[in-house]
């Protein structure tokens, strides 16, 4: 019987990891898609809470995005911190319930204020992505991690094209607060099926828990970060400063192209549904090609891509010719958050992954929290169409800095050491059973 327990155990964690892996996966699904599908209209929603011009709306907007960015980059660490000593499953649980009660919440605010106000809370509590990302990073074995993190992000994609393109059909008929309803009500089945059905193997760094510090301290940056983790972390930042560039314009844009549609949030969520379709066959083949032929090499690509297909989007005459260029961008932006998430797992160690995680969302809510204001500022001052210009600089400065400091040692990595990675791994699964129940 002890002849066959290590290989009984191994094909347990085989099945552990895949089954843990199609749970979040689906859970993600529902919680984005129901994120997705209201985000799109918040701006025509503000509009309907009382705000009634242009300005009005694009600071509304500048405020909302960059409100729960803040609460997020300031929130992120701590949750990675205490992923990396409690557990990463206790993250996403507590991510997927808060989401959902903060859309509830969205569908009763009765002014602006108190929609930003809920924004920042959900930016404080909530980051299912990052949190799934963190388990999931953790339970794969290297040799699949490029391909699982793809198939994660297309499962993203996947929902944030479906949502967009639903939940604007869903407010031109029901209402946009019964939207917020619908989308509380996903992301709480996705909480539920999360608690119930993964299992985590997880065994704490320090085995004496009772005295370990709440607090994200010196030695855990010190030991989480390499210079290589540094100029990832610093390609979040940009990345997510630059998609958000467009967050508080995109729908006012697309209302200014065509002001005189009925269906303005069916438009609206078509828009912000093409890129995240392409972006979700995108993100699939980059985990792949990331795994054969490197990940810095399809990160260039995708960053040199992205640069190219903004400019054009500045002198669109028409949503068609903007939805036909909206749909060739996300083949490039569906491309960079598989690749940067595998580079950064891979050059962490996997015991630090929560606090790298963390740290990433951290930086690229950092982003994201100053690229709405600039995108806002940038539209008052010279007009919306100068955004998309401002967001392929940026790309093109993001593409320099993953030629310059990202390193390609980390592409090839996988394969050699998953044989040191499989015994570990075997050495501690007789302990780790009873932390995932």
């Amino acid at each position: 019987m002890v002849a066959f327990s290590n290989p009984l155990k191994a094909r347990l964690r085989m099945t552990q990891w895949k089954r843990n892996f199609i749970v979040l996966c689906g859970a993600q699904f529902l919680t984005l898609m129901g994120f997705s599908a209201y985000y799109p209209f918040i701006a025509f929603y503000v509009q309907e809470l009382g705000v009634d011009t242009y300005a009005a709306a694009l600071a509304w907007m500048a405020a909302f995005s960059t409100g729960g960015a803040v609460s997020m980059m300031i929130a992120s660490p701590i949750w990675g911190s205490l992923a990396d000593r409690f557990g990463r499953k206790p993250m996403v649980v507590r991510a997927t319930f808060a989401s959902a009660l903060i859309a509830f919440g969205y569908s009763i605010a009765q002014t602006p204020s108190q929609l930003l106000i809920l924004r920042i809370a959900q930016g404080f509590l909530a980051g299912t992505i990052s949190a799934s990302q963190t388990l999931i990073a953790s339970e794969v074995p290297e040799k699949n991690l490029g391909r699982s993190l793809g198939t994660m992000q297309t499962v993203q994609y996947v929902s944030q094209a479906l949502g967009p393109l639903l939940g604007g059909f869903a407010a031109d008929i029901l209402g946009y607060r019964n939207v917020f309803i619908i989308s509380g009500c996903m992301t709480l089945i996705s909480g539920v099926s999360v608690t119930a059905l993964v299992r985590e193997s997880f065994v704490p760094t320090v085995r004496v828990v009772k005295r370990v510090r709440l607090r994200l301290g010196r030695q855990d940056l010190s030991s989480a970060i390499s210079r290589s983790t540094l100029a990832l972390l610093a390609t979040r930042a940009g990345s997510g400063f630059a998609i958000t560039v467009m967050s508080s314009v995109l729908s006012l844009y697309i209302q200014s192209l065509d002001p005189g549609n009925p269906r303005l949030a069916t438009l609206a969520g078509a828009v912000n549904s093409v890129s995240a379709v392409t972006s979700s066959g995108a993100a699939f083949a980059a985990g792949y090609l990331g795994d054969r032929f490197g990940q810095k090499t399809v990160l260039q690509a995708c960053t040199i891509g992205a640069t190219l297909i903004y400019i054009p989007q500045a002198f669109v005459g028409s949503v068609n010719h903007l939805l036909l260029l909206r749909a060739v961008q996300g083949l490039f932006l569906g491309g960079m958050l598989p690749t940067v998430s595998a580079l950064l797992a891979q050059s962490s160690p996997p015991d630090k992954r929560g606090v790298v995680f963390g740290l990433a969302t951290s930086a690229a809510a950092g982003g994201q929290a100053i690229g709405p204001a600039l995108g806002a500022a940038a539209a008052n001052a010279w007009g919306m169409p100068s955004t998309f210009l401002v967001t392929a600089s940026i790309y093109a400065m993001l593409a320099g800095l993953v030629a310059a400091l990202v390193p390609a040692r980390f592409s090839q990595r996988a394969n050699q050491e998953e044989p040191e990675r499989e015994v570990a791994l075997e050495e501690v699964n007789g302990e780790t059973g009873a932390n995932g129940s």
